[in-house]
C-alpha cells in the first residue's frame, strides 16, 4: 500500500514497509544531530554504554539516589559532575545512563553545541522521560552557547529530562548554572579516589596484598590520585612485582602536589608539644615533597633573652626529614637532625563558590 508522508507543505511517496512509527522513543542511546539543508534536528541511535569492570566506591548508591529523585520530582533535575578525568565522574553518567535505561528511560548524548529555541523545541517535543548526558559540557559549549542553555535548564519548557552535565574544570562551566539547585539540582566535585575505594580495588586485583597500605600512603602525596592512576599501578606492580614507589618511576604518574596546599601545623621540640598559641603561625602553604625549599617554622620558644622579652626560635624541615604519610588522615610527619618532630595535615578546600556572592 502506498502511503504520503508529509513534510511542511511537501508530500513524500513511501510505502508501509518503508514506515516504523512509535507512540515512544525506544530505549537505547542516541546522539542528537542537525541537519543543515533540511533545518531540522533527528537522532541517530548509537552503540550504548558499557561499563567492564566491577564498580567500586559509592558510584552505584549515587546513581540509585540520583535516578529515585529525578522519578520522584515532577519535572527536569539537572546534575553536575566535575573533576580531572579519570577521577570517576563519566563512569557515573554511565552508570546512570545504565540504570536508567533498565527503568524505560532512552539517554540522548550531546557532543555539539546545540542550543536556541529550535533546539530547545526539539528537545520539549521528545515528551517522555529521558536521560540527557552533556559530556566535557565547557569544553562543547563556549560562554554565549552556555548562556543560551540556562532557559532549557529553568524549566521553561516543560519535560521531564534528567539532564547530566560532566566537567573537568567546574570553573569554566557558567556561574549561574552554580549555586543554582533550581537549575543544577546535585553536583558532584570529584578530587581524587577515597582510601575505601583504593582498599577495596587493590584487594580484588593486586597479587601483593602486603602494598596495598604503601599504595593508600603514595595516594596521599598526589593532589588528584584518579582511578587511571591506580589502574596503571596495580597492572604494573603485578607484571614486575615492584613497590608503589619503584613502579612510578616509570609510570607517568608523579606525586607532585600543590604549591598552594594549605596545612594545618603542629611542633614538638625536645619531646614537648608547641602550643598553637606559641607557634608565629599555626598554618603552612607550599608543596611538602617539594625537596628544593625548606619548611621554617617559627615558635615562641619560653626562654627569656637579655631584655627579659620571651624569645623565639625556629626549627627547618626538608623533605628528606619526612618520615611517614598516614593515608587515612593525610598527614605529613618529619623529624629533622634536632629530633624536632613537625606533622601538616591538609586544610580542606572550602567548597564556596565565591562567584554566587
Amino acid at each position: 500500500m502506498t502511503y504520503y508522508l508529509r513534510r511542511g507543505n511537501t508530500y513524500q511517496v513511501t510505502s508501509s514497509a518503508a514506515l516504523d512509527i512509535h507512540e515512544e522513543l525506544p530505549v537505547g542511546t542516541y546522539t542528537v544531530k542537525f541537519d543543515q539543508l533540511k533545518g531540522v534536528y533527528f537522532l541517530e541511535m548509537i552503540d550504548g554504554f558499557e561499563i567492564a569492570h566491577k564498580l567500586y566506591g559509592d558510584t552505584a548508591a549515587k546513581a540509585d539516589r540520583i535516578l529515585r529523585t529525578f522519578d520522584s520530582r515532577p519535572n527536569s533535575t539537572g546534575v553536575m559532575l566535575t573533576g580531572e578525568q579519570g577521577s570517576g565522574k563519566t563512569l557515573l553518567a554511565k552508570k546512570l545512563s545504565l540504570v536508567g535505561q533498565d527503568m524505560g528511560y532512552p539517554t540522548l548524548i550531546i557532543n555539539s553545541p546545540h542550543c536556541g529555541e529550535e533546539f530547545n523545541g526539539f528537545m520539549q517535543s521528545i515528551n517522555q522521560p529521558t536521560i540527557v548526558i552533556f559530556d566535557e559540557f565547557e569544553k562543547v559549549y563556549d560562554e554565549d552557547d552556555q548562556n543560551a542553555m540556562l532557559t532549557l535548564l529553568d524549566g521553561v519548557y516543560p519535560s521531564k529530562k534528567l539532564f547530566i552535565i560532566t566537567s573537568n574544570d567546574k570553573y569554566r562551566v557558567n556561574r549561574h548554572m552554580r549555586n543554582r539547585p533550581g537549575r543544577i539540582f546535585y553536583r558532584l566535585d570529584y578530587t581524587g579516589l577515597g582510601q575505601d575505594f583504593i582498599v577495596e580495588y587493590c584487594n580484588d586485583n593486586l597479587n601483593d596484598k602486603t602494598q596495598i597500605d604503601s599504595i593508600c600512603r603514595m595516594a596521599v602525596m598526589f593532589g588528584e590520585f584518579n582511578f587511571d592512576i591506580l589502574k596503571a599501578m596495580v597492572e604494573e606492580m603485578n607484571r614486575y612485582g615492584e613497590s608503589a614507589s619503584e613502579v612510578l618511576q616509570m609510570l607517568n604518574a608523579k606525586p607532585e602536589q600543590s604549591d598552594n596546599t594549605r596545612y594545618k601545623v603542629s611542633l614538638a621540640v625536645a619531646g614537648k608539644e608547641i602550643s598553637e598559641k606559641a607557634l608565629y603561625n599555626d598554618e603552612w602553604t607550599g608543596n611538602p615533597l617539594a625537596g628544593s625549599r625548606a619548611i621554617s617554622i617559627d615558635y615562641e620558644s619560653g626562654v627569656l633573652d637579655e631584655d627579659g622579652d620571651t624569645g623565639y626560635d625556629n626549627q627547618k624541615f626538608t623533605v628528606g626529614d619526612l618520615k611517614d604519610v598516614e593515608a587515612q588522615s593525610g598527614r605529613f610527619i618529619y623529624i629533622n637532625h634536632q629530633g624536632a618532630r613537625l606533622s601538616l595535615v591538609k586544610v580542606p578546600t572550602p567548597t564556596y563558590d565565591w562567584h554566587a556572592f
